[in-house]
C-alpha cells in the first residue's frame, strides 16, 4: 500500500511541481494538496496522511504552528518541512516540533526522493545546503 502525502505550500506551482517530483513513485500516494495552515490541519484531521510535506511560510498560521497542531491530531502523521529558508537555525525550530526532516525548496528536486522515505521511516533528514559534507539522514 503507498505512504499517504498530503502536500501544503501556498504556491499552486509549487505544489505542481513537488506532485511531479513524487507522483512517479508507486509507493506514494498524493492524497491532497492544501495552501493555508488552517486547510492543512483541517485536511491532516480527515485525510490522515502518513506524510505530510510542509511549507513553513504560509498566509495565516506558519508550518511551525501546523506541525504543532498536527502532533496534536496524530501522533503517526510524519512532517518533512520544505522551506525557502534555508538556514540552520529555521530547521533547528522546525525539527523542534517533532518533524521527522527539513529540505531547502532550492534542492528539493534532487533531495525530495531521498528525504522521504527515511522520514516516513522514522529517521530525520537534513538539507545538503545546511551540513557541510552534503545531506544528512538518520534511520531510526
Amino acid at each position: 500500500m503507498p505512504a499517504r502525502i498530503l502536500i501544503v505550500d501556498d504556491h499552486d506551482v509549487v505544489r505542481r511541481g513537488i506532485r511531479s517530483v513524487i507522483s512517479a513513485d508507486p509507493e506514494l500516494e498524493i492524497v491532497g494538496e492544501a495552501a493555508t495552515g488552517q486547510d492543512a490541519v483541517r485536511k491532516t484531521d480527515e485525510l490522515r496522511p502518513d506524510l505530510i510535506l510542509l511549507d513553513i511560510s504560509l498566509p495565516d498560521i506558519s508550518g511551525i504552528e501546523v506541525a504543532i497542531r498536527v502532533r496534536k491530531l496524530s501522533i503517526v502523521t510524519r512532517i518533512l518541512f520544505l522551506s525557502q529558508h534555508d538556514s540552520v537555525q529555521v530547521a533547528n525550530e522546525s525539527l523542534k516540533t517533532g518533524a521527522g526532516g527539513f529540505v531547502a525548496k532550492a534542492d528539493a528536486a534532487r533531495e525530495l526522493r531521498q528525504a522521504i522515505p527515511i522520514v516516513l521511516h522514522g529517521g530525520k533528514y537534513l538539507s545538503e545546503r545546511l551540513t557541510a559534507g552534503g545531506p544528512k539522514a538518520e534511520q531510526s
